[in-house]
């Protein structure tokens, strides 16, 4: 998930402690469907930082959340995240166990034939320096109900276009009050990587392939920044492919990008980031991508042919960061998000995508908006976020009293 993009999201997030303009949705959204909003429980708490959560179900019935314990920075030597496990439906959860690899990014949507759950990629690393089509990343498996985690560092990622290769930072220095005016590398060995991340699940696709979406700024489309006068950026979302098991994946087609000429009025000034797969009913598959922290629309695309072609990029309605979409067992797909506004659930109730319920607001106070959902049984979702009351920044020393909390939300959605 980190990469030159998440310095955006830190600033926009500073600000959003309270969300005027949004209500709570009511319970009966569309025709007849029901959306109520239950008990909340905190999972987790830290003085140290403790943000951007995940959650997954095993089928064996546990529960995982995982969550970033690190800046929102671009330093791999610097990584550091946890998981909770709750073994009785998300009332109650463990400790937090530690982890070197970054708990975000990427996500098998179900677990595997041995009921492990997959995290895909944290930082790219050269296969050979200034190979820009190329890149090593990590595949990590969580199993036995989360007791044990096998991490594979040799994946391979194969992109069609040469990716653009961008400076490392730490948070503390980019962003320090006042900023520099010249920022320095990171206090790592690796000063740049390739602008390339997966983000939102793997899911698989109707031949038996694996896949998943990615963002990326290419060398092309770095240029296009520089030539632009407003900075915006020209990220693209793209879809990886793997016929292997997930050794070897390969970018088999772009999902969305900026397009020629004028931007789109929806979209934002970051183009297309953070997205999200689902297979429909229908065969197709569905795409969301965010294209700003700041107010621009998430993104959606749809594919009848595996994912080689996607309709143009069209906007779904609303705002949001991280939007991975999750379908339940009756067939609807959720999607909870925010920023700007609350952490919200939204839901489809038809499974392909066209229309979305209003915003079932879960949480207005301050947080990331990073978010995610899980089906915990037949029509009962938890909801996950986070509470950070600094915003992007640590919590002092001297507040003793402060936390960073992971927390989660019970949500019943019903479509009699």
């Amino acid at each position: 998930m980190k990469s030159a993009i998440r310095h955006s999201r830190a600033i926009a997030g500073l600000f959003l402690a309270v969300s005027p303009g949004f209500s709570p949705a009511s319970p009966t959204q569309g025709s007849g469907l029901q959306i109520t909003v239950g008990q909340t429980v905190e999972i987790t708490r830290s003085h140290n930082r403790c943000w951007f959560p995940t959650v997954h179900r095993f089928r064996s019935g546990e529960l995982l959340i995982t969550m970033s314990m690190c800046p929102d920075e671009v330093n791999s030597e610097g990584i550091f995240s946890a998981y909770c496990i709750s073994r009785d439906g998300g009332t109650t959860w463990s400790k937090r166990y530690t982890m070197g690899a970054e708990a975000s990014d990427c996500w098998s949507e179900e677990p595997d034939a041995d009921d492990a759950i997959w995290q895909f990629c944290t930082y790219p690393e050269w296969v050979r320096e200034g190979d820009v089509l190329e890149y090593l990343a990590d595949l990590t498996k969580f199993s036995h109900g989360g007791r044990h985690i096998s991490e594979d560092r040799d994946v391979l990622v194969t992109l069609a276009q040469p990716a653009h290769v961008t400076d490392n930072y730490l948070f503390d220095y980019k962003f320090g009050d006042p900023w520099p005016t010249s920022v320095p590398l990171a206090d790592t060995r690796f000063k740049t990587q390739l602008d390339a991340r997966s983000y939102g699940n793997i899911i698989k696709g109707a031949q038996g392939d694996l896949l998943c979406s990615a963002y990326i700024l290419t060398a092309a489309d770095a240029t296009r920044r520089a030539e632009d006068p407003t900075h915006r950026r020209f990220y693209r979302a793209i879809l990886l492919r793997s016929t292997d098991g997930g050794k070897h994946w390969v970018e088999y087609a772009t999902i969305a990008a900026v397009p020629p000429g004028r931007r789109p009025a929806w979209m934002g000034d970051e183009g297309c980031t953070e997205g999200s797969l689902s297979l429909l009913p229908d065969g197709r598959l569905y795409a969301v991508y965010r294209t700003s922290g700041k107010g621009g629309m998430i993104g959606n695309s749809w594919s009848a042919d595996g994912g080689r072609t996607w309709t143009s990029p069209a906007w779904i309605g609303f705002s949001g960061v991280a939007p991975r979409i999750h379908r339940l067992h009756n067939g609807m797909m959720v999607l909870a998000t925010g920023r700007p506004g609350p952490v919200a659930l939204r839901v489809n109730s038809d499974g392909l995508g066209k229309e979305w319920s209003g915003p079932s607001v879960l949480y207005s106070e301050m947080s990331t908006r990073y978010c995610d959902t899980v089906e915990v049984s037949p029509g009962k979702l938890l909801v996950v976020y986070d509470s950070v009351p600094y915003g992007w920044y640590e919590i002092p020393y001297a507040d003793r009293a402060a936390r960073n909390r992971i927390m989660g939300t019970f949500v019943e959605v019903a479509n009699p």
